[in-house]
């Protein structure tokens, strides 16, 4: 178990989930079930193992009492204390915004992850690497979404399924230091195929690896002087699009003592702007990045710079320009299991894996009292239920009943001579006689009539399918259809 010290855990619950409205216009994206628990309950549960027994969670004010009521419930094994922040409904506030309004709470460092995160990565590693580096920003990546989610036949509508890409990043990493960030830019900001380097970078950092094979897990250590600055940025709204590519580019800046008074205060020199041609640009008049490190920055740890015959800057003079006072990192996974479940594939794709994965996530106490197959849930002979199945609670299965590769929720009820394949069931949900479920997401309290035929169909919560339907890649709810008259 990792020393946590001060480090403060935060998780971002307060997404509306706009890539998967499908499934979360009724309901938010960090109660979504995946297998028996909901989604938040994953990284909830990563930060236990890390050895954190307080985590503060950010959600909307209108989901407030739902979740409070989901993490509260028995059935959901968490051992740490939860402080659940809410944010206004009416307030658009990106994840930078909402750190904000946590920001007393953190004393040293913020471990901020997302709610929809979902890896069998150990963050103490992660946490390893921010402290060996020093580092402003640690961030957490993964090349194993892309591969995973590409592969996965997404339900619901064809046109829709483009939007299930990963989000792609262009990550430039030091030639002699792989985990040192010198460049991050998202591709959809790039103005073209080119990339534009000043000369000052490449002088300094000639050797400079661009890869756009990794994912942003969305898990970030920040440092408190970093969390000082952004309090002073309102104009900076999200951690991954506007903060992060700031304090990478702030790597370039260098501080300075005026040499001609001995007590006088610090004062900033911003390098050229790594991605552009003009070097000679003046920096801002309001405070700087690197004003805000060298009020967290010790004395004595600046001085042993200068003594340490590890250090860069052995041999100079205290008064010298003082570089590398900002440092970016990231720790890369490279095995295991991880997916941001943010789009419907991913999602789909991450429901399918947990019943392999589900024991990875328990504590040893819960192990034991988790089966496969719940004792309340009840088999009627000749059916059939795969090893690659996760059954919940209260579960009525009737006869000659098939299921494969899929995930059936709570009080769910199944007839006779129903066919289950590669699907995900959720709560309460009714599926009668003779029906055919194939690569389909069940949501809660639907019910699907007699002899229907679903193949990659989204249906919505308490939506009912009348006796002998047949639907192909549709996505079947009241709200959906309500949209499409609107648009019509």
């Amino acid at each position: 178990m990792a020393n946590t010290g001060d480090c403060c855990a935060i998780i971002m619950a307060a997404g509306s989930g706009s890539r998967m409205t499908d499934l979360t216009n009724q309901c938010p994206k960090a109660l979504l079930p995946v297998g028996r628990f909901p989604m938040i309950w994953y990284p909830i549960r990563s930060l236990e193992k890390a050895g954190f027994s307080d985590i503060v969670i950010i959600t909307r004010k209108s989901w407030e009492k739902q979740m409070h009521s989901i993490l509260s419930d028995k059935s959901v094994p968490i051992l740490a204390r939860l402080e659940i922040v809410s944010i206004p409904d009416s307030e658009d506030l990106g994840t930078a915004d909402s750190l904000r309004r946590v920001a007393p709470k953190v004393k040293t460092t913020a471990l901020v992850v997302s709610c929809d995160l979902i890896s069998d990565c150990d963050l103490t590693d992660f946490m390893s690497v921010h402290r060996k580096h020093n580092s402003s920003i640690t961030v957490m990546l993964s090349q194993l979404p892309t591969s995973i989610v590409a592969e996965t036949l997404v339900p619901g509508f064809k046109s829709k399924q483009k939007n299930a890409a990963s989000e792609k990043i262009s990550i430039g990493f030091e030639s002699n230091n792989e985990d040192h960030i010198l460049f991050w830019r998202s591709q959809i900001d790039m103005d073209s195929e080119y990339l534009s380097l000043s000369k000052r970078f490449l002088d300094r950092f000639p050797c400079t690896r661009i890869q756009s094979k990794w994912t942003d897990c969305h898990v970030y250590m920040i440092n408190k002087f970093v969390i000082e600055y952004l309090i002073n940025r309102s104009d900076i709204n999200s951690l991954q699009g506007e903060l992060l590519p700031q304090v990478v580019k702030k790597q370039m800046s260098t501080l300075v003592k005026d040499k001609s008074h001995e007590e006088a205060d610090m004062t900033t020199t911003e390098e050229a702007d790594m991605t552009s041609a003009d070097a000679d640009n003046k920096p801002e008049k309001r405070k700087d990045l690197i004003d805000y490190v060298a009020g967290c920055e010790f004395d004595l740890t600046r001085e042993a710079n200068f003594l340490s015959l590890t250090s860069s800057n052995f041999g100079a003079s205290p008064d010298s320009p003082q570089k590398d006072l900002i440092r970016c990192y990231a720790y890369r996974q490279t095995a295991g299991f991880c997916v941001r479940a943010n789009t419907i594939a991913a999602y789909f794709e991450a429901c399918k894996q947990i019943p392999r994965l589900m024991l990875q996530f328990l504590d040893n106490k819960s192990k034991g009292t988790m089966p496969p197959v719940p004792e309340s849930t009840s088999i009627k002979p000749k059916s059939q239920v795969g090893a690659d199945c996760l059954l919940g609670e209260n579960v009525e299965i009737g006869e000659k009943v098939s299921i494969k590769k899929s995930v059936i929720g709570r009080h769910c009820k199944i007839d006779d001579k129903v066919k289950i394949t590669n699907s995900i069931i959720m709560d309460h949900v009714t599926i009668l006689e003779s029906s055919n479920i194939s690569n389909c997401i069940i949501c809660d309290s639907a019910k699907i009539g007699d002899k229907c035929e679903l193949n990659s169909c989204i249906v919505g919560q308490k939506q009912s399918i009348s006796t002998m339907s047949k639907h192909a890649n549709e996505a079947l709810s009241s709200v959906t259809q309500m949209m499409e008259v609107a648009l019509e």
